[in-house]
């Protein structure tokens, strides 16, 4: 459904202090490919590399970037609501209800609690969005 031209109406009853918090949060911004630097991350198995762009630095909620991982197999419990959008190669996930193949375009929902396991046989990368943005720290941990 198309999306009408006009303002965009605010909802009478929204609260001040939102209406403040969004008022100072960071101007819209490009992330290009090229200039991302990606840092090594902790896992069990294989590699894996992380570029944490969406952090408190722009945004007070959300949390999102790219990662690759390769020859890798992550037992995880997510405590956040995540999702991913593969972009290259294949991820394996296993669920409760099975094993499914991520391909390039395909987006995956995972809600706060859900255990899986992530499989990276080859170089695969993904972009993830996640909320709340700072997890590890509400958990007292640090990020992998």
């Amino acid at each position: 459904m198309a999306r009408r031209a006009g303002p965009v109406r605010r909802h009478s009853l929204q609260s001040q202090s939102s209406r403040k918090e969004r008022m100072t949060m960071s101007k819209a911004r490009i992330f290009k490919h090229s200039e991302l630097t990606l840092k090594p991350s902790v896992t069990p198995t294989g590699t894996s590399s992380i570029a944490r762009v969406i952090n408190a630095e722009i945004s007070r909620t959300m949390g999102g970037g790219i990662e690759y991982l390769e020859n890798a197999s992550i037992d995880w419990t997510v405590t956040y609501d995540e999702v991913l959008f593969i972009h290259e190669g294949t991820l394996t996930i296993e669920l409760d209800d099975g094993r499914h193949e991520c391909r390039p375009g395909d987006i995956v929902w995972l809600p706060n609690g859900t255990h899986l396991k992530y499989i990276a046989t080859e170089r695969t990368g993904y972009f993830y969005c996640l909320y709340p943005y700072d997890w590890a720290a509400r958990q007292g941990t640090l990020e992998p």
